[in-house]
Parts: C-alpha cells; sequence; structure tokens
C-alpha cells in the first residue's frame, strides 16, 4: 500500500470545520491503496471524536494552546490583532517552522510517504510542505480548499506590507506545488486567470457531508415544537449578521402590509454572545455549543428553515455546512451572489438564494421567507413539523456529495502523480457504502 503524508494543521479530536475534509480523506483512503501518515497540531485541552488512525500514523506537533483557543483570551486577543494585521505570517508559522527538521525525518524515515497533501493555508501547512517535498523527491498537492490573497474579503485585516509578503507566499506555493486543489468552481477560474502558466495543475475537487446516508425519523412533537430558523455555525466578520437583521425587519414590515401576526421564530446559531436581533418583535435568538457529528442530523432536520451565508463580497466559496444542508430535509434560504452555490440549490431543487444587495431581492426573499414561517405555523397546528416544504435528495446528489466520493477524487489525483499509467480506483457507490462517512 502506497503512504502518503497528509500535513493538517486541524485534525481530529480537533473539532474544527478545517479538520472535516483531512480526516474524511484519512478515513476512506486506505480502501484506495492509500495509507496516511498526518502531521497535525494538538492541543490537551481539544477534547472530542478521536480519529480512525494508528497512533504510529499520527505525528502530533505539541503546544500549550491553539491559535483559536488564544484568540478567546482577552489577555492575547489584543495583541494578535495587531500581529495578525502587521506581520505576513500565520499563527501556526511559528510552530512549523521550530519542528521543520522533526517533520522531516518522521515523513522520510517513519512513515517513508510516496506523495505529500498540505490542506490549511500558504503560511502554515503549505509552508511547510514546500520546505520538505523537495527534500523528500515526492510530488505534492496543495489543497488551497478556499481562495487566499485572491479574494475579495481577505481571510483578516493585513496591512499593505502583509498582503504584498501574503501574495508572493503564495505565488510560491503556485509555482512550486505538484497540483493544487479548490472547493468551487469560482475559485478555481480565479486562480486559473491569475496564474494561467499553472492553470493546467489546479482543479475542483468539492467538500462532501458529514450525514449523508445518515437519516433519522423525526421526533414526535411535543408542547415545546416551534418554529426554528438554524444557522449552523457562527456569525462573525466573514459571516456577519447584518444581512439577515435586515431581511427580518422587511419579514415583519411586510406581515404588517398583509395583516398577518407572526408566530413565535427562534433563530439559532452557534454564537456565544452576539448582539440581539431586535428587527423581528417575536423572534428569540438561542446558541448552542459544539454539536456531535451524530446529533447534528437531528439538529439539522428538525429546523424549519437553514439559513445559509457569508461576507455579501465572499462569492468565490462555498460554505462547508452547504453539503450538510442539502444532505437534510428543511428547505434552504441563502443571502448572497455565489454562482456556484446557486447553481447547487437549483440543481438539487434543496433550496433558493437571494442577493441581499439588491432591494427587489431583498423584497422576495422576505417574502420566501414569510411564507415558510406561515406555512410552519400551520403544519404544528395540524400536528406536523414546522417544516412543510421538506425535499429529498436524489441518489445521484447523495453519492456526489458522499466523503467517499470527495476521497475518490483525492486518490485519482494522487495517482496520477506517483504513476504516469495508473489503474484508478474509485470507491464503490452501492448503499451498503454509503452508510459511514
Amino acid at each position: 500500500m502506497r503512504r502518503v503524508g497528509l500535513i493538517a494543521p486541524f485534525f481530529p479530536p480537533l473539532q474544527r470545520v478545517g479538520a472535516l475534509r483531512p480526516a474524511r480523506l484519512a478515513t476512506h483512503l486506505p480502501e484506495l491503496g492509500w495509507q496516511p501518515w498526518v502531521v497535525t497540531l494538538a492541543s490537551q485541552r481539544e477534547q472530542g471524536h478521536s480519529n480512525s488512525l494508528d497512533t504510529r500514523q499520527l505525528y502530533s506537533l505539541h503546544h500549550l494552546r491553539s491559535p483559536s483557543e488564544r484568540k478567546g483570551d482577552p489577555s492575547f486577543g489584543g495583541v494578535r490583532s495587531w500581529l495578525d494585521a502587521r506581520v505576513p505570517y500565520d499563527g501556526f508559522w511559528p510552530i512549523f517552522r521550530m519542528n521543520e527538521r522533526r517533520i522531516l525525518t518522521w515523513l522520510r524515515d517513519v512513515a517513508d510517504v510516496d506523495c505529500l497533501v498540505s490542506t490549511g493555508d500558504p503560511w502554515s501547512a503549505h509552508w511547510i510542505a514546500s520546505k520538505v517535498a523537495p527534500v523528500l523527491g515526492v510530488p505534492w498537492v496543495a489543497d488551497f480548499r478556499d481562495p487566499w490573497t485572491l479574494s475579495r474579503v481577505p481571510l483578516r485585516t493585513r496591512s499593505k506590507g502583509a498582503l504584498i509578503a501574503d501574495a508572493n507566499r503564495e505565488a510560491k506555493v503556485i509555482q512550486t506545488a505538484d497540483a493544487m486543489t479548490f472547493t468551487s468552481d469560482t475559485a478555481l477560474q480565479r486562480y486559473q486567470q491569475a496564474y494561467p502558466l499553472h492553470a493546467s495543475r489546479m482543479t475542483v475537487i468539492h467538500n462532501s457531508s458529514g450525514i449523508v446516508g445518515k437519516e433519522v425519523d423525526l421526533p414526535q412533537l411535543d408542547e415545546k415544537s416551534e418554529i426554528t430558523l438554524l444557522f449552523f455555525g457562527s456569525f462573525r466578520r466573514l459571516s456577519p449578521i447584518e444581512p439577515w437583521k435586515n431581511l427580518f425587519r422587511h419579514v415583519s414590515l411586510l406581515a404588517q402590509e398583509r395583516g398577518v401576526e407572526l408566530p413565535k421564530v427562534k433563530v439559532i446559531s452557534a454564537n456565544a454572545t452576539v448582539e440581539p436581533i431586535e428587527e423581528l418583535s417575536s423572534l428569540e435568538h438561542q446558541t448552542f455549543s459544539t454539536v456531535e457529528p451524530s446529533k447534528a442530523v437531528s439538529m439539522l432536520n428538525e429546523a424549519t428553515v437553514l439559513l445559509l451565508s457569508t461576507h455579501p463580497d465572499r462569492d468565490d466559496i462555498i460554505p462547508a455546512k452547504l453539503w450538510d444542508y442539502i444532505a437534510a430535509s428543511p428547505p434552504i434560504l441563502s443571502l448572497g451572489s455565489s454562482e456556484d452555490v446557486g447553481g447547487i440549490l437549483k440543481a438539487t431543487g434543496r433550496g433558493v438564494q437571494f442577493d441581499s444587495r439588491q432591494d427587489d431581492e431583498s423584497m422576495q426573499a422576505a417574502q420566501w421567507l414569510l411564507d415558510r414561517i406561515l406555512a410552519g405555523r400551520e403544519s404544528l397546528r395540524s400536528g406536523h413539523q414546522a417544516s412543510a416544504h421538506q425535499t429529498t435528495l436524489s441518489p445521484q446528489w447523495k453519492h456526489s456529495i458522499h466523503p467517499k466520493t470527495m476521497t475518490s477524487k483525492f486518490g485519482v489525483l494522487l495517482d496520477s502523480l506517483v504513476d504516469p499509467n495508473p489503474m484508478h480506483t474509485t470507491l464503490s457507490d452501492e448503499p451498503k457504502d454509503m452508510e459511514d462517512s
């Protein structure tokens, strides 16, 4: 069996969105003849589901606290923000830099890898991969996932000097990696246009769903059943709450114009603290903490409407939560202008998208949401779930968004890099194989 070195700052038991893609690759690559050997970060404070690897296949760089933990520390927050804006490095870079020789030795002498895959950004996983791949003499795949410096909305606020350094580092990754992967067609096109000489080495491998094939029966209604709008994530700078507050204001005004009384509506998100939503008098904002994967499917299916959005100008990404959304049953309301997202919602029939920056589309979104809220109230009165417009995903789409499909595409890519005439293996799409992600 061939061996692939997977460099992923986030990996289980770290419970982060960035850990999902490498974790699913590590789970299914062995079925394609690739044994994963993972270099990741570790923190004793992190708890969660374990990974499926043998301990000898995991090289963890131990440190006191992960950057995400330090971010919540008031004593560190101001310093981190100042450094992020001016210093052209990622918070993980010093850790990888200090452990460069150890990582190289482990990948060469212990893992003995045939190929490298780095997933992250150019200052962390891609940086260390660019250093060790030439020494190891193995091909390297840089999994960008989302766009970095070419995005219209930077991941972090940066000074002009830091932005220039970021762009130079990203260019070096693109010039030296044997292959690059992105998670949206818009991002791929943007990078191919900016780097035409390297366009042939770029491709799209979409993210996958962690709940497809895990559908469960909805619980029986009780006196606590209510209309819920679920945003399965946190409102933040890159996913602002303002578009939703504006939408709720339009819904309230539209209800007044129609002369209808709004029922109690609950908005659920992952934020521990967020400014109150006062635009809808009947609305209550509730938050949740980390959700165990086994409970995610129930939480999604119990919602009346699933809310999806990112920054209005981030039209080049597909939020990872979309893939779980379309595997669930409630209708999806997306606020944005992403052609990728809009196309997926239309093709699957799972929801609608409106550009909140356009007045006419904002009103259409308000009408759509008000209709779903009122329909949800009638469903509750008749003894049904509040999501009155549930839809099911076709078998073809269930196969398309399954982690095994995503992994198969990576497997084909890895085979092509290490063998000029590979006999590609793809994972079966039989129903029995679609149960575990």
